[in-house]
């Protein structure tokens, strides 16, 4: 997985659709014996959990094969947060793991988590339609998922779903749409949005119109003009 080695010190990092912190983990209470048990007595929920803290090194060295062995347990039971954290392990190949990199399964499993409505799946789902790796290219569908995921509030999929827009990919080309999802993006911080964002060749009442949708913007809502 894409931060594999991610240190503790990520201790108040949110996470979309995943476990929103180390700090969360701690103030559940729960023991690594406990949520040992847990897990081999077939609670997909701990199993996940224990793949996370193999994965990042919380209460126990990091470990890969074991992350790996703990998510595919989860993600057998229909875990969504393990079924994407097995797709970003078979997309990026673990060098450190049995696991080689394979788009088709990375894809599979995106697919199962994605249809759970896990929204960085359904980014990194979107990412496999717009390249065609694993899945064959569909430009619609990969607006399709980014879509869902921005509508989550992902501001990765926001930011390319506003360069979608911008560049007219699969959507009929609207500088208003585009500037509104960067400026969605940009106020989480992602500073990649605010550049594309403050490109945009968009005029005065445009800009109004981005900022009235980017403002009165609603979780689970997808942008639209009337």
């Amino acid at each position: 997985m894409k931060k594999l080695v991610q240190s503790v010190i990520l201790l108040l990092a949110l996470n979309v659709n995943g476990f929103a912190s180390a700090e969360e983990h701690i103030a559940t209470g729960h023991s690594f014996e406990q949520l040992q048990k847990q897990a081999e007595a077939g609670d997909a929920s701990a199993q996940a959990r224990l793949g996370w803290m193999y994965a990042n090194g919380i209460d126990v060295s990091i470990d890969p094969d074991r992350s790996y062995y703990w998510y595919q347990k989860a993600a057998n039971q229909g875990f969504a947060k393990a079924q994407y954290e097995l797709g970003t392990m078979y997309n990026s190949g673990e060098i450190v793991t049995s696991v080689a990199k394979d788009p088709v399964k990375a894809a599979e499993w995106f697919q199962k988590s994605a249809d759970q409505g896990h929204a960085k799946a359904q980014f990194e789902l979107g990412m496999m339609y717009l390249t065609g790796e694993g899945v064959s290219k569909d430009i619609s569908k990969a607006v399709e998922w980014y879509q869902k995921a921005a509508a989550q509030g992902l501001a990765q999929a926001q930011t390319n779903l506003g360069w979608m827009y911008q560049n007219g990919k699969g959507v009929e080309k609207d500088s208003v749409l585009a500037y509104a999802w960067q400026d969605l993006a940009a106020a989480q911080g992602d500073e990649n949005a605010k550049k594309l964002r403050d490109i945009i060749p968009i005029n005065f009442s445009q800009r109004t119109e981005a900022k009235k949708l980017s403002t009165n913007w609603k979780p689970g809502q997808v942008l639209s003009r009337q």
